[in-house]
């Protein structure tokens, strides 16, 4: 017995160790090219493109604190990008202008969202389906379902409703502080809870934690189901920075945030990583796509970039293990 809790507490502080050494590793890489993309372009230098930065950061963000979670257990969540397109359609399809929408609308929103990422992780758990084929399936119902809704922009928000992406509280942007607040609670959730540690456990070996008493379906189910109140979220959000519902306004988010995830440290094998590392990440893609934009980079371009950098990022981690 003695030996056990010496070889558990070995591994957790080799865990802690690479964990550290991770996130280190990201921070140095996202200073790093912020000092290079202030020296090509004296715009980027300003405050109000810093600003600019970090209010292009939230949608990424909030998507990205979801996806977090549903890797870590060792799974993923492609769906979220149509999920997200379906939140800002409803919105703003639905609220078209009315105040007194906006509180039990977003609730719907919010519950649609919980539900996808719901059937989600049923599909994962009950019907033995892989994460990636049961994700991609979600993602083609909701995105269809989406298009026969509607095939163009749609519906309008009320002025009241903005407040969520274009508000300010002093100097500090509403969506910022909102997405700083949000990412400390499930930081605090993953951390100090005993479900967050629960998750790192179902990632790290998913049989042996169910032999040790963790209900690792149930943990599962609630990490998808949690995925897709997010995306819900990102997409009130979307349609408040829009002011209109856009039926593609997500497409691209399910693999943005991903690589988001990836690039943060987290192991796409589940059990490693956090929402420090995702922090970074979010911010490292985002600036990236800023100074492409402020360079004229052409799009094709910009994915080629980012797409050197995911491996950059993730093979460095393979070295530091």
């Amino acid at each position: 017995m003695a030996e056990i809790g010496e070889k558990r507490f070995s591994l957790k502080k080799i865990i802690r160790a690479r964990g550290g050494k991770e996130t280190m590793a990201i921070y140095s890489l996202l200073i790093t090219l912020i000092i290079i993309s202030s020296l090509i372009s004296s715009d980027f230098r300003t405050s109000r493109n810093a600003i600019n930065i970090l209010r292009q950061a939230v949608l990424l963000g909030i998507v990205s604190i979801g996806q977090t979670l549903v890797i870590l257990t060792g799974g993923l969540d492609l769906s979220v990008g149509s999920t997200i397109s379906l939140g800002a359609c409803l919105t703003s399809g639905i609220m078209l202008g009315r105040d007194g929408l906006i509180l039990p609308v977003s609730l719907l929103v919010l519950l649609v969202g919980t539900a996808i990422g719901m059937g989600n992780g049923l599909v994962i758990t009950k019907l033995k389906v892989p994460p990636f084929i049961a994700t991609l399936g979600m993602m083609s119902i909701v995105q269809g379902s989406l298009l026969l809704y509607t095939k163009r922009a749609i519906g309008w928000v009320p002025t009241a409703f903005l407040f969520f992406a274009d508000g300010q509280i002093g100097f500090v942007p509403f969506p910022v502080l909102f997405y700083a607040l949000l990412l400390l609670a499930f930081s605090i959730f993953l951390k100090k809870t005993t479900f967050g540690r629960y998750i790192y456990a179902t990632g790290g070996n998913e049989e042996i934690s169910r032999l040790s008493g963790i209900r690792t379906r149930s943990v599962i189910l609630i990490t998808y189901t949690l995925s897709g109140f997010l995306a819900a979220l990102a997409g009130l959000f979307l349609a408040s920075r829009l002011a209109m519902g856009d039926p593609r306004g997500g497409e691209g988010y399910e693999l943005n945030s991903i690589a988001a995830v990836l690039v943060g440290g987290t192991s796409l094998a589940g059990g490693r990583g956090g929402l420090a590392g995702t922090l970074a990440g979010v911010l490292i893609m985002t600036v990236v796509g800023n100074i492409l934009n402020l360079m004229d980079v052409p799009g094709f371009w910009q994915w080629i970039v980012k797409g050197l950098i995911i491996i950059g990022a993730v093979s460095v981690y393979r070295k530091i293990d």
